[in-house]
């Protein structure tokens, strides 16, 4: 799997035979057919890997906080760090969406994502940190900010200007929502 990420994520999908990937991984084509019945099922679960880390940085970034303001920003913060990297990025916000297709793409973010954004959300609540009426809307729309953040980071010319820009805003959102 790893071979499959490193050449997605150098070469891009469309350049990406799926002979470069058994080559590369030191097995047959067959072999990857075993596995993967298309380079988009390929693709996928090179996506899935990469976003798997990005769910870990993310809660390993919340550990030990004192506070669900303090883990919300943290989490923000372990997801952007994360769009700086080039895997990552590429993988992602460049690749992903004409890989597997924009709603295939979407879809595959929300279960990654807007799960833990709901989860957090209702933390902040609960804990009269924000006022939220409608925690499922929220999370949605919060995931469409984010979303929106990490692909201006993958298409921009400076990532970490990028990066701290969108933060910012993101923050402003979030600030918004304070009691």
């Amino acid at each position: 799997m790893q071979s499959a990420v490193r050449l997605f994520s150098t070469r891009g999908f469309a350049e990406t035979t799926l002979n470069d990937v058994a080559t590369r991984a030191r097995v047959t084509k067959g072999a990857v057919y075993h596995h993967f019945e298309s380079k988009e099922a390929l693709f996928l679960a090179a996506l899935e890997l990469v976003d798997e880390r990005t769910v870990v940085e993310i809660a390993a970034a919340t550990e030990g906080t004192r506070s669900a303001w303090t883990a919300a920003i943290a989490a923000l913060d372990a997801f952007l760090e994360r769009c700086l990297d080039p895997t990552y990025r590429k993988i992602c916000f460049e690749e992903g969406p004409q890989a597997i297709g924009f709603v295939a793409w979407w879809e595959h973010g929300e279960r990654h994502v807007e799960g833990m954004l709901k989860a957090a959300l209702i933390s902040l609540r609960d804990a009269g940190d924000i006022v939220v009426r409608d925690v499922d809307a929220m999370s949605a729309t919060l995931y469409g900010s984010l979303t929106a953040g990490a692909l201006a980071i993958a298409r921009a010319d400076k990532p970490e200007a990028a990066k701290t820009a969108v933060r910012a805003t993101l923050l402003q959102l979030l600030e918004g929502l304070r009691p």
